[in-house]
């Protein structure tokens, strides 16, 4: 079982590549279960549990005797950390999508809200658990230290949904070409620990806007 499981993940991952990449464009026909399994050499049950993931995240749908189709983009559960995942790992020079421009759109929607929130809600602990995250970025700014800090932010809003967005602020710097921005995080913890929603506002829009 376990190599069935780590064979439909393999499987999966490479099937969605080619839909998030544009290989496979949307309302494409995919090949028969048969081809799939000689292809990536794997029995009919790794592939139609693979099929039913991709189904789940809403990239394909099987239709009665007209086969299984890649589906319109707005279907996609693009915020979905599977998907944000297989995008990330797709061929960027090839991808017909252009996805990160629109992760930035929702942050730049999203974060300075997040910010007044969190400067409205965090409690003593939240705003320990921020210092300390902020801390550990400025003596270790690679991915790790920068996703446990906006973990850190989102979770000091006190919001669900917003804890639901998390992997697409994840996705969208792991696309950063530039730094962490320690000097616009400074100011954003310590906003939030003043309870000032306008500076956090503020220091938020400039974090994301510094790329």
């Amino acid at each position: 079982m376990p190599d069935d499981l780590r064979h439909t993940d393999r499987v999966a991952a490479a099937l969605a590549q080619r839909i998030l990449s544009g290989m496979w464009p949307e309302n494409e026909k995919f090949p028969a279960d048969t081809e799939l399994c000689v292809e990536f050499n794997v029995s009919r049950t790794v592939i139609r549990e693979a099929l039913r993931l991709l189904s789940g995240k809403g990239l394909i749908v099987a239709v009665p005797r007209r086969g299984t189709h890649v589906t319109n983009r707005q279907n996609w559960a693009l915020w979905d950390k599977d998907v944000l995942n297989w995008l990330e790992d797709a061929n960027h020079k090839a991808n017909k999508y252009d996805f990160s421009a629109d992760a930035l759109d929702m942050r730049l929607a999203l974060e300075p809200t997040l910010a007044a929130l969190a400067a409205a809600r965090a409690d003593e602990a939240a705003n320990d658990a921020l210092q300390g995250a902020l801390r550990q970025l400025q003596q270790q700014t690679d991915i790790t230290a920068h996703t446990a800090f906006l973990a850190g932010f989102y979770s000091a809003a006190d919001n669900q949904f917003a804890i639901a967005a998390l992997p697409l602020a994840f996705y969208s710097i792991s696309r950063r070409q530039t730094p962490p921005p320690l000097e616009a995080y400074r100011r954003l913890t310590a906003a939030i620990a003043q309870k000032d929603g306008a500076a956090a506002r503020q220091a938020a829009l400039q974090a994301i806007l510094s790329d």
